[in-house]
């Protein structure tokens, strides 16, 4: 254990993204990238990888959050037993990593280990997929910072560490699947057209062998949690077999839908659909391996997505109206 040091401050959203201590970069094609440096790397690490993506607009209508305009990405560990996200600040390029945490006896903490391959921000909450056993919840009016220990949880009394990390994000709910039939929880992004506020959650499948599902949940926005029934069980309202493989994301708004979906080692395909018609396809929308999707409806309307292969690691920001129906 390397110089903990005693935990017990609790910070706010607007704290971590103005303690950015990594720089992103800007390409000529407007396209950020992560810290590729001598001594930090983001863009080729083997160790973690980029999956979800989701905004300020998520989490509030009015776009900003605490006076930041930001974005939350979600990256799994190549194990899988560990997630951190990563708090981009737009306004300075910078970004902070913390650590997801899930409560263990009454003072002590673990790692979440899921795949997390998507992520929405919701009000005070962060929603984070778990691939077979549905949406962990995270709390983010309770972040703390912590040690600079290696190992994760309690060390002693009242010091605690989290493998480097500064702060912590506990999970404060566990939406469990719980019908009889398997469903992959792949991606996943808030509708805030609808009425009322809205969940699409999507599956990953190489081939259309296997059902290919986007479902829809209705949310309560005085809550921040799903819409249930008498007996507390969450249904969804909306259900389509989408038979397109490798799909990575999914958003819906005003009516439409955009399906990212990675192609190997080629560019990544963005697909438009309106429900009743056929989707169109939009090649090389997007650079290799394009992710989760998310929309915020200012400046005309943008599409927001992360890609994960190493060496080609951008967060992309494009017009909807680049997109052909």
């Amino acid at each position: 254990m390397n110089g903990s040091w005693t935990a017990g401050k609790k910070v706010s959203v607007a704290d971590v993204f103005n303690d950015g201590n990594h720089q992103m970069t800007t390409d000529s094609s407007g396209r950020k990238l992560w810290q590729h440096t001598s001594d930090f790397n983001d863009e080729d690490t083997t160790k973690w990888v980029p999956q979800g993506i989701t905004s300020t607009a998520d989490a509030l209508d009015a776009g900003t959050y605490e006076g930041i305009n930001g974005w939350i990405v979600g990256w799994h560990r190549d194990d899988d037993k560990s997630v951190r996200v990563t708090f981009v600040n737009r306004a300075q390029d910078t970004y902070r990593h913390a650590l997801l945490v899930y409560p263990h006896a009454s003072d002590n903490f673990r790692e979440v280990p899921v795949h997390a391959g998507g992520i929405m921000w919701y009000g005070n909450t962060l929603w984070v997929l778990d691939t077979y056993n549905g949406i962990r919840v995270f709390d983010l009016t309770n972040i703390w910072q912590v040690g600079s220990g290696d190992d994760v949880g309690k060390v002693s009394s009242g010091v605690y560490s989290a493998a480097g990390y500064k702060y912590v994000i506990p999970q404060i709910r566990w939406c469990k699947w719980s019908s009889p039939f398997k469903f992959r929880h792949s991606y996943m992004a808030l509708d805030r057209i609808t009425t009322p506020d809205s969940l699409i959650v999507g599956e990953y499948q190489t081939s259309t062998s296997d059902p290919i599902r986007l479902v829809r949940y209705e949310l309560d926005y005085t809550t921040r949690r799903l819409k249930t029934d008498s007996s507390g069980v969450s249904k969804a309202v909306w259900a389509y077999c989408v038979d397109i493989e490798r799909m990575q994301g999914a958003v819906s708004a005003n009516g439409k839908f955009y399906l990212s979906r990675s192609n190997g080692a080629s560019k990544g395909d963005l697909w438009a659909w309106v429900p009743g018609g056929a989707a169109k396809k939009n090649a090389g929308f997007y650079p290799r391996s394009p992710e989760d999707l998310s929309y915020d409806k200012r400046n005309g309307g943008r599409l927001y997505t992360v890609t994960e292969a190493e060496g080609v690691r951008y967060i992309i920001n494009s017009p909807v109206s680049s997109v052909s129906f």
